[in-house]
């Protein structure tokens, strides 16, 4: 009795310690997590106050050279090219700082967030992206936005780094028990989809890590054309 009794309180003792050791590690996670999404804010910031700030000048500057009548016609026509070539470039900084820290999430919710996300990415011409909606978005946690968005933001990524196909497909799906957020490519991802190790390796681990820290489920399969990426997200505890 006394054996048994001992071999049952070591193995309890070994529970305690594992959850114990996975609740300090999930703990980690998140402080690192949230120090990650600091840095963006931090960085988006930066380029906000400084980069764009003096793009803007520049450009505002070269659009008042523009109306001097000294210049010639191929001046003129030199320098709206110059104007053209900044637009374009403070477009595409904007749309970093978009990336590393969305003000959409916080206005306007998750489901507006991610087809904004596909808007800017149609301007890609080697890919179409195509985004749709079924049911009525809901506003969820901050933070649970926020790990969503970035879980579908690397799942986007990496069907643009290792697809060869033409299109993807992202459709957020809101029913009464579970958001479904599903991108599909129709390429050939150039590895196997096996634990996490490859396509994407690192980003499909990190999607798996914030997966957890929010309950959410990620799954990721090769299909009969390219391949699909799915998060679900309880809305009903079960």
């Amino acid at each position: 009795m006394a054996f048994v009794y001992g071999r049952d309180f070591k193995q309890q003792q070994r529970i305690d310690d594992l959850k114990k050791e996975n609740g300090l590690l999930e703990q980690s996670a998140k402080t690192q997590l949230a120090s990650l999404e600091e840095d963006r804010a931090r960085i988006a910031r930066d380029l906000h106050d400084d980069m764009a700030q003096l793009l803007s000048g520049v450009r505002l500057t070269l659009q008042n050279f523009r109306l001097e009548p000294s210049l010639s016609d191929r001046s003129k026509a030199l320098l709206l090219r110059m104007d053209r070539d900044l637009t374009d470039l403070l477009n595409r900084v904007q749309d970093i700082i978009w990336n590393l820290a969305p003000q959409l999430l916080e206005e306007k919710g998750l489901t507006h967030a991610i087809w904004k996300m596909c808007d800017q990415l149609k301007e890609l011409r080697a890919f179409h992206v195509h985004f749709s909606q079924v049911g009525s978005d809901q506003r969820l946690a901050t933070e649970t936005e926020l790990q969503l968005f970035r879980i579908a933001q690397e799942m986007i990524s990496n069907a643009l780094k290792h697809s060869n196909g033409w299109n993807i497909y992202v459709r957020v799906h809101w029913n009464d028990h579970d958001l479904l957020i599903s991108i599909h490519d129709d390429g050939a991802a150039k590895g196997e989809v096996k634990k996490g190790r490859s396509l994407g390796g690192r980003g499909l681990t990190g999607m798996q890590l914030r997966a957890k820290l929010i309950g959410a489920d990620i799954k990721t399969r090769k299909v009969e054309k390219g391949t699909s990426y799915e998060v679900t997200f309880p809305l009903m505890k079960k």
